[in-house]
């Protein structure tokens, strides 16, 4: 038993790793489907029982994909405009990443923290230049996705007459409950990541960082990682403001209003809201949450939570293998 799971263990790594060029379109495209047809679902309840109002199936769905690539339409364009803005500054941020390092070094702080290799590999007019080729490619690269959503779309009616004639009925509630968690965890997610992107650029509009949408975004997009991101939207702000204003006033009050706003979201709010709806071990996902950021990236650490709760429920619901969801599980409840 332990060596098969041992076996398929390192086999799913395998596939993760080297059908990656597939997988990680197709598995992003099948979550934002998951959440398209749950959020439709809502739109035609809302139409039928609040309305009184009949609209098709179909209809619902065009609705919810059109707004749901529509706000990443309206993010991306933020990032270009707001990134193509402060690289015409690059010159004179990297000037002041300088004067910084000078200050830096004549401190006590650069004999115990030796960061001056790291700091003087710092381009700034490189770094901006690489994040806006990644938009571009991202955008690119997102069209496949988009192939994918549609043939979800498409095949969603015969997918599930084959899985009614393939599945037993205990079995097919499994997917129901995949379907459900997943959009309930997103649902929540979108929520709180909200509240955080639009708290992050206030806080940083106010103190006039150049890059006030920008990490906005940034931060809304974090919010989804978890641990890291959360540590990623409060300490790269934080040393753009200390190279963007050369003073403490500034990099101090971005840092602790960023902080606080973490530490609510993160302490407060999320886990009012959501409870102990993931059950998942918070090793498990920190594990996991590395791993998959070292096979997929950044999207990796984006897809890491769904795809340990699908894997979670798929072994709950099987007597071998309830034994490896009880040890996922945060308090050993599967």
């Amino acid at each position: 038993m332990i060596i098969n799971i041992t076996l398929f263990f390192f086999l799913f790594i395998a596939l993760l790793y080297f059908g990656k060029f597939i997988l990680l379109p197709f598995f992003l495209a099948l979550f934002i489907y998951v959440v398209i047809k749950a959020l439709s679902e809502k739109l035609l309840h809302f139409f039928n029982k609040s309305l009184g109002l009949k609209i098709h199936k179909i209809a619902a769905i065009f609705v919810m994909f059109t707004t749901i690539f529509s706000i990443f339409y309206f993010f991306w364009i933020i990032l270009k405009f707001n990134l193509l803005g402060v690289k015409e500054n690059a010159f004179n941020y990297q000037n002041n990443l300088e004067i910084f390092l000078d200050i830096y070094l004549s401190s006590p702080l650069g004999s115990f923290i030796p960061l001056d290799n790291f700091l003087n590999s710092m381009d700034l007019m490189k770094i901006f230049s690489k994040i806006l080729n990644n938009l571009s490619n991202f955008a690119g690269n997102f069209s496949f996705i988009v192939i994918f959503l549609i043939f979800f779309i498409i095949e969603e009616k015969y997918f599930i007459k084959k899985i009614n004639l393939i599945f037993q009925k205990k079995n097919f509630e499994i997917l129901k409950k995949i379907n459900s968690d997943i959009f309930y965890y997103f649902q929540l997610k979108t929520f709180t990541s909200t509240i955080t992107g639009i708290l992050t650029f206030m806080v940083l509009f106010f103190l006039n960082n150049d890059l006030a949408p920008t990490f906005g975004v940034f931060a809304f997009l974090l919010n989804f990682i978890p641990f890291i991101g959360s540590l990623l939207s409060v300490v790269i702000p934080f040393i753009f403001s200390m190279i963007q204003f050369l003073n403490f006033l500034e990099p101090i009050l971005t840092l602790l209003l960023l902080l606080i706003t973490q530490v609510f979201i993160g302490n407060i709010l999320e886990p009012k809201l959501m409870g102990n709806t993931l059950n998942i071990s918070p090793l498990v996902m920190i594990i996991f949450l590395a791993l998959m950021g070292k096979i997929w990236g950044v999207a990796g650490m984006f897809l890491s939570v769904p795809m340990l709760v699908v894997i979670l429920i798929i072994l709950s619901r099987f007597q071998k293998t309830k034994k490896i969801a009880i040890l996922l599980s945060d308090k050993g409840d599967s």
